[in-house]
């Protein structure tokens, strides 16, 4: 009796151990990581551009697979000022909010004396410190400066870091705010290839300096508990809560995105957002908010998730056309001034705020509605021209759009008012730069208008066969269903179109062998500007408009800069434009004078500075150091005397400590 429960004691056992190991083999958690090879950034899209967001966001690409993902975490700004600033609310915003001492106020933008000196440890009461290499500049474990949440003791501070991991090889981060309370982060993701979104909420208090170690409630909710990996912060790939896109409208009988995917554009006029990949020739259109489990609601003010029995899904998303409810939340994305990563927006491939110039201001903001989620609608092949080049996309930038003014090219817009008159801004005008190549793309995504006679396939009104359905789900009378290729039945999903191309004059390379990096509008949309990667230039295209209403599309310049440059972000300072451009190698950053052209300022930052996101509330520079696990903080404003010089970093000069 005892040989039978003996082998099957056994067989647990070695089952134990093979579970053990299998646990064992999922490699390390990022869970407590803090930041490791920074690849993207973007600031916190429910902030206006010209407030001080709280928030940092932070993707890490795990490059080197010490971890068992890569991660997305939050650094709380305020805390990692009020560690080591005197006095951050005046040094920065020139308010004096009573909580700094009269010796603080005298030298708000000083050192605090509780800064420790050189190599001295650290800890979460103080944890700053001076540099090894660089003792002006001040270096912050960022551990101790990122968002932490829950107080399971009850003692006032935070248990553990707010974190949620990804696939590795993390490419870009862009946000696109919902409402003034929640918003998305978009992370393009190489090693699981997909756009992973990740539902932000929380985090809207202000930063208490009295209680510094306090839990936020800062919430990032991308389906974790669900994987199938050993690892509840994870974000769930498949199933019902999936956040990562893969195939168009998660068929996955459509074609799976491309393996390269490398930058993200939300658009500040539609709910749209373009992805591009750096070895295959798609771009991909997703739709924020793409209607899913019912109908939308009938009046675009009617946030209460009441159904809607008037509404196609292509009136909730493609009505809007006319230029006074066309287009998103003004704090969708980052200022193209503040980055063109992707992302923010962005990361960062955002664009310069319309509203900056005086011929006029961007149309208001439509509300969200609810029961919505990001979807792949589109998926087309750009970047061909002819047989002769193709390859991979890049940087992308939407024109600037101001209605009303002389600078709106025709091909965006679209006729819509009661005359059919052509309403200015009724779609963006993307530009997209070939990978390998001095050329670029020009895209118009759009969408179909239905009559009151046709109907859009895909309708949330219509059943499985294609029959109208009313809000209870119940067919509503008609003699045949709505089939794709019949009269009355649109395509009505919003599409990407080719607007041709245009080349820029650079360096002379052979073809196929120069590659092109981060692209930004001016501020006005007159000029785009263009990072040569190889070899190291900025280019600049007039993109102004002609008498006819087209865009001039000509090489007008370039200035030499550094070995292999990649990213850039555009900023102001009230009287000129400047771009700020990250050179991996030499690990510094080209601040380049607009207006005349040149470089003005190299800034020295840690190894492999990338990403780049311009805080213009601060005035700051936010960069990524992808190979010593820091963010370079750059000072840019005009009446400081630290100006184009690195004051800070959040994580230690020391990285990769295991």
């Amino acid at each position: 009796m005892s040989r039978p429960k003996s082998a099957f004691a056994c067989a647990l056992a070695v089952l134990a151990a093979l579970s053990a190991c299998e646990r064992r083999n999922q490699g390390i958690s990022a869970e407590d990581a803090g930041i490791y090879f920074p690849a993207a950034l973007t600031l916190d899209p429910r902030v206006p551009e010209d407030d001080a967001a709280r928030w940092l966001f932070v993707a890490n690409a795990n490059s080197n697979l010490a971890y068992n993902a890569g991660s997305l975490v939050a650094v709380d700004l305020d805390r990692f000022f009020h560690a080591w600033m005197n006095c951050p609310q005046l040094c920065l915003h020139k308010v004096d909010d009573g909580t700094c001492s009269a010796a603080a106020k005298a030298d708000p933008c000083g050192i605090r004396e509780t800064v420790q000196d050189i190599g001295a440890p650290i800890d979460a009461e103080t944890p700053c410190r001076h540099a090894a290499f660089r003792p002006q500049v001040i270096e912050c474990e960022d551990t101790q400066v990122v968002a932490r949440i829950g107080d399971d003791d009850g003692d006032g501070v935070a248990d553990r870091p707010l974190s949620v991991r990804m696939g590795s090889f993390i490419t870009a981060l862009a946000g696109w705010s919902r409402n003034a309370k929640e918003a998305l982060l978009l992370a393009t993701v190489k090693a699981d290839p997909s756009v992973t979104w990740v539902e932000l909420s929380g985090g809207m208090k202000p930063f208490d300096p009295q209680r510094p170690l306090a839990p936020t409630d800062l919430k990032f909710e991308c389906g974790q508990g669900t994987t199938d990996l050993f690892d509840e912060g994870r974000c769930a790939r498949s199933g019902q809560d999936a956040h990562a896109l893969r195939y168009p409208f998660d068929d996955g009988d459509n074609r799976r995105i491309g393996p390269e995917p490398s930058n993200i554009l939300v658009s500040k006029l539609r709910n749209w957002a373009l992805v591009t990949f750096a070895t295959t020739p798609e771009v991909v259109l997703i739709d924020l908010a793409y209607p899913v489990g019912g109908q939308l609601p009938a009046n675009p003010d009617d946030t209460t998730g009441e159904p809607d029995t008037t509404s196609s899904t292509s009136d909730a998303t493609s009505s809007t056309s006319d230029a006074t409810s066309s287009t998103t939340d003004a704090t969708s994305t980052t200022d193209a001034t503040s980055t063109t990563d992707a992302t923010s927006t962005t990361d960062a491939t955002s664009t310069t705020d319309a509203t900056s110039t005086t011929t006029g201001s961007a149309p208001e903001p439509e509300p969200v509605p609810p029961g919505t989620k990001p979807m792949i609608v589109d998926a087309r092949s750009v970047f061909l021209i002819g047989e002769s080049l193709g390859g991979g996309g890049w940087g992308m930038a939407e024109r600037p759009c101001v209605p009303g003014s002389s600078q709106v090219p025709n091909v965006t817009k679209v006729p819509t008012d009661a005359d059919g008159e052509p309403v200015d801004c009724g779609r963006p005008l993307i530009y997209s730069s070939f990978r390998t190549g001095l050329f670029f793309a020009r895209l118009t995504p759009d969408e179909a208008l239905p009559t009151e006679d046709q109907v859009c396939i895909g309708d949330p009104r219509l059943d499985d066969e294609g029959f109208p359905i009313d809000q209870e789900g119940e067919r509503i009378d008609a003699p045949e269903p709505v089939q794709a290729g019949e009269p009355g039945a649109l395509l009505c999903t919003p599409q990407v179109f080719s607007a041709g191309f245009t080349s820029a004059v650079g360096f002379t390379v052979p073809q196929g062998s120069g590659q092109m990096g981060d692209i930004a509008f001016s501020r006005d949309g007159r000029r785009l500007f263009a990072v040569q990667s190889s070899p190291g230039a900025l280019l600049f295209v007039d993109t102004s408009v002609d008498e006819r209403g087209e865009t001039r599309d000509e090489s007008a310049g370039l200035v030499e800069l550094c070995s292999g440059p990649s990213r850039m972000a555009l900023f102001e300072d009230g009287a000129n434009e400047y771009a700020a451009v990250s050179c991996p190698t030499p690990g510094e950053v080209f601040i380049i004078d607009l207006s005349g052209f040149r470089v003005v300022a190299n800034v020295a930052t840690g190894a492999g500075p990338h990403p780049i996101v311009v805080d213009r509330a601060r005035q700051l520079l936010y960069v990524g150091n992808t190979l010593d696990a820091t963010v370079s903080v750059i000072d840019i404003a005009r009446d400081r005397p630290t100006r184009f010089a690195e004051i800070a970093r959040v994580g230690l000069q020391t990285p990769y400590k295991r």
